[in-house]
């Protein structure tokens, strides 16, 4: 269900815009159109005409209703995977990196010490840099070099003795996870729902919305405040999906906690 996108449309409004200005622009602004279109509509066609849709628009508004609902939950969990997964792989990430740390105790001391300040300045560089970068989906250099460097550190060891051996082969481990989930990561950071998924999402929501029109009540602010119960309920799943969709990004952004955690002294 995801897509890479250079900057997708969905990716830039999370990017430049604040919590505040996306729900004005996710849930405030749609929900003020909705009724505005109510309001038009029932300057056009009275309540009591509307009545003679009902027993029509009753079944269709069942029916278009739970198709969207179930559709609309399967995309939220399906978003909600996704960002679980990202999240527990951050968690693995900076696990391999501590891993990689303390196992470099059992080699020399000068290749001990280099080792483990490449890793410290990794580490400061991934999470005062690489963080700000990831939220639009891009690498730092500085910190991809400083991982090129951890690796060929390793590269360049000779191993002298079976307990070298042991550690260096888990070491090497290590880092090939460490560079793999750092590359999901990175991937992970600007990708979305492809844009057939979300044509279907919104038209869906419409017709949803629109559906709700045909129920003529008396007394419009009754129907008003029906409307944006609707309107609101759907824009609030279409907001959580945004923000889940780009998981370095929003209000729920995975922040680098795990690496700060790290014990690398």
């Amino acid at each position: 269900m995801k897509q890479e996108l250079a900057m997708s449309l969905e990716h830039a409004l999370v990017v430049r815009l604040g919590p505040q200005e996306l729900i004005l622009v996710c849930i405030i602004g749609p929900i003020f159109l909705t009724v505005l279109g109510l309001f038009l509509l029932r300057k056009v066609i009275p309540p009591d005409e509307l009545k003679q849709y009902h027993d029509i628009a009753g079944p269709f508004f069942n029916t278009i209703g739970a198709l969207y609902g179930i559709f609309l939950a399967l995309i939220v969990a399906s978003t909600w995977q996704f960002y679980s997964t990202t999240a527990g792989n951050v968690v693995q990430e900076a696990r391999c990196l501590q891993s990689l740390y303390l196992d470099s105790d059992a080699f020399p001391k000068d290749f001990r010490d280099e080792a483990r300040q490449l890793m410290r300045d990794y580490r400061d560089s991934l999470v005062n840099r690489e963080w700000k970068s990831i939220r639009k989906g891009e690498a730092d250099p500085k910190t991809t070099a400083l991982l090129q460097k951890i690796t060929e550190t390793y590269a360049h060891f000779k191993i002298n003795d079976a307990t070298e051996s042991a550690y260096f082969h888990q070491s090497v481990k290590n880092i090939n996870t460490i560079q793999s989930l750092r590359a999901s990561r990175i991937e992970d950071s600007g990708t979305g729902l492809i844009p057939f998924l979300w044509g279907v999402l919104i038209a869906g929501g419409m017709a949803t919305i629109c559906f709700s029109y045909l129920f003529g009540a008396r007394k419009l602010h009754a129907h008003a405040v029906m409307t944006v119960l609707l309107t609101g309920v759907v824009c609030l799943a279409l907001y959580t999906i945004v923000n889940l969709d780009f998981p370095f990004t929003g209000l729920v952004a995975i922040g680098p906690d795990a690496f700060e955690r790290l014990m690398l002294k």
